[in-house]
C-alpha cells in the first residue's frame, strides 16, 4: 500500500513541474475571453503525454486548474474600508473611523479555478465548463468585522474566510456565434476588457465591475482585414427578484486582432486589442405602492495601445491608454459596487415597499415615492510594460445627479456625498513567471453636503505577492 501511495505522489508531483514551468499560462479565459484550448493537468504515458482527465459523460475532455495564492499588506489612513474599496464611502474626519488608521493583512483574494474542455462535436460545437472561487465571502451577518459585536471577529473574516463563487458558467461556440450560460462577467462595460492596471482587489472607484447569473447571445464579425465587430445581449439576474422581469443588456464592440497592447492586474496578463465598446442596460424595479421605475444606463470603454506589441503575444516596451465614461438609473450599488453616495436604501419595512431592495438602487425621495438614484462616472488610466516590470496610474470620479431629491432633512442631507473622486500609482514585478510582487498608493476623496465636514479623504498603501498556477 505504501509503495502504491508513493507511486501516486511521484506521478503527481512529475505532473506538476513541467506544467509550472510554462511561461505566460496564467491568464485565465474568465478575465478576457481567448480561443486558447484548456490545457490537459499532467504527463501519463511519458514525460510529455498528458494525464486524460474523465468523466461519466464528458468523453475525452481535458482540464486545466488556474489561479493564484495572493497576500496583501493594506494600510488605510482611515477606518473606512476592508480590502475591497469598491465605491464605500469614506468616514468624516469628525468621527473616530475617520480619524484613526486601519492595517488589514490577508489572503482572501486567493482564487482556484477550473475549465473543463470538451472535445470539438461532429456537428461543430466547441465547448467549455468554468467554475472559479475565491475566499472574499463573509461568515457572519454584517460584511465587515467589528460592527456588530459577537456578529463577526475578525479571526473568522481574515483566518477563516468563507467561499464565494465567482464564475460558474457554460460557454459554446460554433463559428462566428457564441453563447454563455451562468453566472460571469457583466456584458456592461464589456467586462473584463476594460479594467484598470491596478494592485488593489477590484473593483476601485468608479468602475464598472460585476458578476451574475445570465444567459447571453454573442456574433462575432470579421468587418475587415484585422478587425472584428461583436453584438451581444442577455437576459440577467434582476436587481430585484420582485421586478418579475429580468435585466437587459446588449453591446457592440469594435476590436482589432493584430494592434494589442498589455492589460495588466491582480494576478494576470493580458493582450487586449485596441478596440472601443458601446453598451446598455435595463433595470426594471417594482414597489407595491411607491413607484415601479426602470433603470437605464449607457457605457462607453476603449484601449489604445499607444505602444503596442511587437507580435501581439509580448507584453514588452508596450504602453496602453485605457478609460470609461458610464452613468443613468439604477446601477449604483449593482454595477457600481457599494455605490450609494449616501442614500438610505428601502428596506422590507418601509411603508409602500415589496420586499427589500439593496441599496444603491434608489431611495425614498421627498415625495414619499421611490426614485431610482441618477449618477455619472468616468475613469481613464495609462499602464506601461517591460518583460517583467509594469508601472500604471490611473484617475476616475463619480457623481450623484439627482441628490437634491433624498435631502429633505438635514441629517440626510449632511450624511449625502455628491462626489468621489479616485487616483493610484501602481507597480508590479514579475520575479519569475509564477511569483508577482506589486505595490500601490492611492488616495480617495469624498465631497460631502457637510459645511463642517465638506472633504473626507483616505490615503492606501498597499504591497501584495502572487504565487500564480
Amino acid at each position: 500500500m505504501s509503495r502504491r501511495r508513493d507511486a501516486l505522489f511521484a506521478l503527481i508531483l512529475a505532473a506538476a513541474v513541467p506544467a509550472a514551468a510554462s511561461a505566460d499560462a496564467f491568464t485565465p479565459q474568465t478575465d478576457v475571453p481567448s480561443d486558447a484550448a484548456a490545457a490537459p493537468m499532467s504527463p501519463a504515458k511519458d514525460g510529455d503525454a498528458p494525464l486524460l482527465v474523465t468523466t461519466s459523460f464528458l468523453k475525452g475532455a481535458s482540464l486545466r486548474l488556474y489561479g493564484f495564492v495572493e497576500t496583501d499588506s493594506i494600510y488605510d489612513t482611515t477606518q473606512s474600508l476592508t480590502e475591497e474599496p469598491d465605491n464605500n464611502l469614506i468616514s468624516k474626519p469628525n468621527t473616530v473611523a475617520g480619524q484613526k488608521s486601519r492595517e488589514e493583512m490577508s489572503v482572501r483574494n486567493s482564487r482556484l479555478g477550473g475549465e473543463i474542455t470538451i472535445p470539438t462535436t461532429d456537428s461543430g460545437w466547441k465547448t467549455k465548463g468554468i467554475f472559479e472561487i475565491d475566499f472574499l465571502g463573509n461568515q457572519g451577518v454584517t460584511t465587515a468585522p467589528g460592527a456588530t459585536p459577537g456578529a463577526q471577529s475578525e479571526n473568522n473574516f481574515f483566518n477563516n474566510p468563507a467561499l464565494r463563487v465567482r464564475h460558474a458558467y457554460v460557454d459554446l461556440t460554433k463559428g462566428e456565434f457564441n453563447a454563455k450560460i451562468g453566472q460571469t462577467w457583466s456584458l456592461f462595460g464589456w467586462q473584463p476588457y476594460y479594467f484598470p492596471g491596478e494592485t488593489t482587489i477590484l473593483p476601485s472607484p468608479g468602475m464598472l465591475y460585476r458578476r451574475f447569473a445570465q444567459a447571453r447571445a454573442m456574433d462575432t464579425h470579421v468587418i475587415a482585414d484585422g478587425w472584428t465587430l461583436e453584438t451581444a445581449a442577455d437576459a440577467a439576474k434582476p436587481a430585484e427578484m420582485n421586478s418579475g422581469s429580468p435585466e437587459w443588456q446588449g453591446g457592440l464592440r469594435v476590436a482589432s486582432t493584430r494592434i494589442k497592447g498589455a492589460s495588466i492586474n491582480g494576478a494576470y496578463t493580458s493582450m487586449v486589442g485596441l478596440s472601443a465598446a458601446l453598451s446598455g442596460v435595463m433595470i426594471p424595479t417594482r414597489t407595491a405602492g411607491i413607484g415601479n421605475p426602470t433603470g437605464q444606463a449607457a457605457a462607453f470603454d476603449f484601449l489604445v495601445p499607444i505602444i503596442p506589441s511587437s507580435d501581439g503575444k509580448s507584453r514588452d516596451n508596450t504602453l496602453v491608454w485605457g478609460g470609461e465614461a458610464g452613468g443613468g438609473t439604477g446601477v449604483g450599488g449593482l454595477e457600481y459596487a457599494g455605490l450609494t453616495m449616501g442614500v438610505p436604501g428601502l428596506g422590507a419595512a418601509t411603508t409602500g415597499a415589496d420586499g427589500a431592495i439593496d441599496s444603491g438602487i434608489g431611495g425614498v425621495n421627498s415625495t414619499g415615492a421611490f426614485e431610482l438614484l441618477r449618477v455619472r462616472a468616468f475613469r481613464t488610466h495609462l499602464q506601461y510594460s517591460l518583460k517583467q516590470w509594469a508601472a500604471s496610474a490611473g484617475y476616475s470620479q463619480v457623481e450623484g445627479r439627482n441628490l437634491g431629491a433624498f435631502s429633505y432633512t438635514p441629517a440626510l442631507a449632511a450624511a449625502i456625498a455628491p462626489k468621489i473622486q479616485y487616483g493610484y500609482v501602481s507597480v508590479m514585478y514579475d520575479a519569475f513567471d509564477w511569483l508577482r510582487f506589486s505595490g500601490e498608493i492611492s488616495q480617495t476623496r469624498d465631497t460631502y453636503n457637510d459645511a463642517n465636514n465638506r472633504y473626507a479623504t483616505n490615503n492606501r498603501y498597499q504591497l501584495s505577492a502572487f504565487f500564480k498556477f
